[in-house]
């Protein structure tokens, strides 16, 4: 896969669980606006990925479909209300164009928009003794 067009940059996903379709602002995000659906099912294990080649492995908390209105998105169940400025800013979308989604050039009424909801798995920090241990651990093996 190639990021740009120079191909001077072209990076490879390893092996594992399979990528969203499309990319994220930031590691660390927590919604991702996908316009034309997606097949992944909530509880998925998924890896989120980044234009750079960057991958996070993630699970989908909650996939909810949208319907576009003249007010912006609305989750199809009605009763969610969700931080679209979050949802905006982790998928590396201007505000503007994904609450005017329904006027943009590219929108699809023949498509269904989901909004993803990811849980980031806890990462385990090593802690400073586990760190001189494990250093201890390499001098005595030398």
């Amino acid at each position: 896969m190639s990021c740009c067009s120079g191909g001077y940059c072209q990076f490879k996903f390893p092996e594992g669980p399979p990528l969203v379709d499309n990319p994220v602002a930031n590691m660390n995000a927590t919604y991702q606006f996908l316009p034309y659906g997606t097949l992944l099912e909530e509880g998925e294990v998924v890896r989120i990925w980044m234009e750079s080649g960057k991958a996070k492995t993630v699970i989908i908390e909650e996939k909810v479909p949208l319907t576009f209105t003249s007010d912006g998105p609305v989750s199809d169940n009605g009763n969610e209300v969700f931080p679209w400025q979050l949802v905006a800013l982790d998928s590396g979308i201007a505000y503007d164009e994904l609450m005017g989604w329904i006027n943009h050039p590219l929108y699809n009424p023949g498509e269904k928009s989901v909004l993803l909801k990811y849980r980031h798995p806890i990462e385990v920090k090593p802690s400073l003794k586990m760190t001189l241990l494990k250093w201890l651990y390499k001098l005595r093996n030398l």
